[in-house]
Formats: structure tokens, C-alpha cells, sequence
């Protein structure tokens, strides 16, 4: 650890909450916005020490459980910190519990459980604040795995205010959660806050039951025929698989080395085709893309096989950073729902 130097935070937690608060104000005061910036900048920097020192802990203990399990950390996106205060009612930033975070992804169900067992009944300073299994009690959304959020309570007393919080999924789950975020971030959507369009919704609902039979552990309920029905109904109507296969692609192509320099991405995906046309436009041509964006939504607005797609490079990266997998995740998830077609298929040649 020579040489490392972890930022402290430099504030009252008072501070904090209230910099917080103004950030999500509609006053327009610059000096008051950079001031409180500030605050914010610090405050998340700060919780890259007590992040790093539960890392360690918890990927020895993943990895003695899951050998190939993957252990990966953040720390949350200043945009995904403010669209949190203003979305739930009561947030404060100073008792933001997901600042910091990790991540277990392992091969099954009861290695989940292995590992949260492991970590909640092990020999650690750290004050466990919170448990929700989302397995047993999936969110509305569909989301499932299991949360715990930690207090720093090490050595270092200067930390001892933060959370980390800490997601284990098996792989089905988070090729489901990964999914989720991609088409969100094409579409536009808050889908993972269940914000967006129903249809989306409740496909990626009831994608969730039918994939915790997948797994053999349904400790959500069990899809019924009806749940079935719907679900293929919504992936025909959806498009699901050219459409995931069409934003996997995109994503590769706007992280192209050779598009330095690009910040918007308007894309044409042509579902029926399964072709992708890409216009590209510099920083500071995001009026010229809006323009173009909106003269071919008019063009295909009843052509339910034509989307169009407007992107940031900035979003992009984002979504490879926190989903470094994707693309292999996208295509897990592809085959999952492959297989519930042809289970569906094979169930009505039975039945006849």
C-alpha cells in the first residue's frame, strides 16, 4: 500500500447532506453549484479506502467458494448519485448506502447463499447495517440476488461514516440485471427503477420467474402456463433477440478506437434486416443529431421493425465500465431466452 494516498473527506456530514440538497434544487447560483460539486467530488472519493479494504475480504472468500467466480468494485457515477436524490423521496447524501460498491457474480444459486453466509458470519470489524435478499423477495422489476451494506469500522477512524455496499448474483441473475441495462441505456429507460415502458417492463418481469426455473431454484414463484404465454407473446412483440443482438453489436462499435473524437451516436436498427446504419457526430453537433434523430423518428414512427436511437458516447462507456462483460452477459441472456422458446415449442407439440 506504499505510496497510495486515499482521499479523506473534508466535510461535515452536514455539509454533505446539504450539498446534496442544493444539487438537486432548481437554484441557479454558480458559485453555489461548484461549492457543492465540490462536496459531492470529495465525499464520493472518500469512500475509495473503505471500498478497497472490504475488497479484499470479500473476493478471498468468493473465490474459495467459486473459483471462476468474478469479484468487481465501483464507485458510483456523480449523474447515477443525483438521479437518485431526486428520484427517492427522503434521500439524503450523507446516508447514501451505494456509493461504494462491489460485486459477486458466481455460478449458482447456492453459491450465493454460500458466500453471503460466509461474509455475514465471518470475523470482521465492519458493522453490518443491512440484509435484503432479493432472491426470495425479488423486486418488482424482476431483479434478484442478495444485498449487504457495511460500515467501515476499521483502523482508520476518518472512514468510519461510509457504506459499502456489496450485490452477489449467480450468473442467470446477472445476465438478467446486465440485460436489463442495455436495453435501458438504448431505449432510454430507467428500466432497473422499473421507470420506462410497460411492454419492456413486464417482459424483463417475467423473464425473471422463467429464469429462476432455469436455474432449479425457484425460490421466486414458479412461471405459470399463462406467465409462459405471455412472455413469448411479449418476445415476438418486443423483437427481444435482434433487437439485444443489434445493441450488443452497436456497443462494439461505438467503443471503436476510431471513433475518438465522436460524442453522439444516432442509430438506425433494422430489426427485419438485421442491419445497424451509424451516424456519427462530433462534440458540440448535438443540435445537428437531435435534428437528424427526430427526422427519422417521423420517417419510421409506424414501423415497428425500424428503431431509432440516439446515444452518448458517455452512456456507452458507462455501461462497458460497470457491465465490463456485456457483451458475453447479453448473449447468456440470449440463450436463456432461447431455450424458454424452445421449451414452449416442444410443451405445444406435446399437447397435441
Amino acid at each position: 500500500m506504499m505510496g497510495l494516498f486515499w482521499v479523506e473527506l473534508k466535510y461535515s456530514k452536514k455539509a454533505v447532506r446539504r450539498a446534496g440538497d442544493y444539487l438537486i434544487s432548481d437554484d441557479l447560483d454558480l458559485d453555489k453549484f461548484f461549492k457543492a460539486s465540490d462536496v459531492l467530488d470529495n465525499w464520493r472519493s472518500s469512500h475509495a479506502y473503505p471500498l478497497q479494504s472490504m475488497l479484499g475480504y470479500y473476493r478471498k472468500i468468493a473465490f474459495e467458494v467459486d473459483p471462476n467466480a468474478v469479484v468487481v468494485k465501483r464507485l458510483k457515477r456523480t449523474p447515477s448519485i443525483l438521479a437518485k436524490l431526486q428520484r427517492e423521496d427522503g434521500m439524503k447524501l450523507d446516508r447514501m448506502e451505494d456509493i461504494g460498491g462491489c460485486r459477486i457474480v458466481v455460478s449458482s444459486i447456492s453459491q450465493v447463499y454460500q458466500i453471503r453466509d460466509a461474509i455475514v458470519e465471518g470475523r470482521t470489524r465492519n458493522i453490518l447495517r443491512r440484509e435484503r435478499d432479493y432472491i426470495s423477495e425479488p423486486k418488482p422489476s424482476g431483479y434478484r440476488g442478495i444485498h449487504l451494506v457495511y460500515r467501515y469500522n476499521g483502523s482508520k477512524q476518518n472512514f468510519s461514516s461510509h457504506f459499502v455496499e456489496l450485490q452477489i448474483r449467480s450468473n442467470v441473475q446477472h445476465s438478467w440485471a446486465t440485460a436489463v441495462e442495455v436495453v435501458g441505456t438504448f431505449t432510454g429507460q430507467s428500466l432497473k427503477a422499473s421507470k420506462g415502458h410497460d411492454a419492456w417492463l413486464n417482459f424483463f418481469k417475467l423473464a425473471s420467474i422463467a429464469f429462476a426455473d432455469i436455474e432449479e431454484k425457484a425460490l421466486a414463484r414458479n412461471a405459470s402456463t399463462r406467465d409462459r404465454q405471455d412472455l413469448i407473446k411479449y418476445i415476438v412483440r418486443l423483437d427481444v433477440l435482434p433487437r439485444l443482438r443489434a445493441f450488443a453489436v452497436s456497443t462494439n462499435h461505438i467503443g471503436d478506437s476510431k471513433n475518438k473524437g465522436i460524442e453522439y451516436f444516432l442509430l438506425l436498427l433494422e430489426v427485419d434486416k438485421s442491419n445497424i446504419k451509424i451516424f456519427r457526430y462530433p462534440t458540440g453537433q448535438l443540435d445537428s443529431a437531435t435534428r437528424k434523430y427526430s427526422a427519422l423518428e417521423k420517417e419510421f414512427k409506424d414501423n415497428p421493425k425500424k428503431d431509432v436511437v440516439l446515444v452518448s458516447a458517455e452512456s456507452i462507456r458507462a455501461l462497458k465500465k460497470a457491465y465490463p462483460n456485456y457483451f458475453a452477459d447479453t448473449t447468456a441472456f440470449s440463450r436463456n431466452i432461447e431455450k424458454i422458446i424452445e421449451a414452449n415449442e416442444a410443451l405445444k407439440r406435446t399437447s397435441f
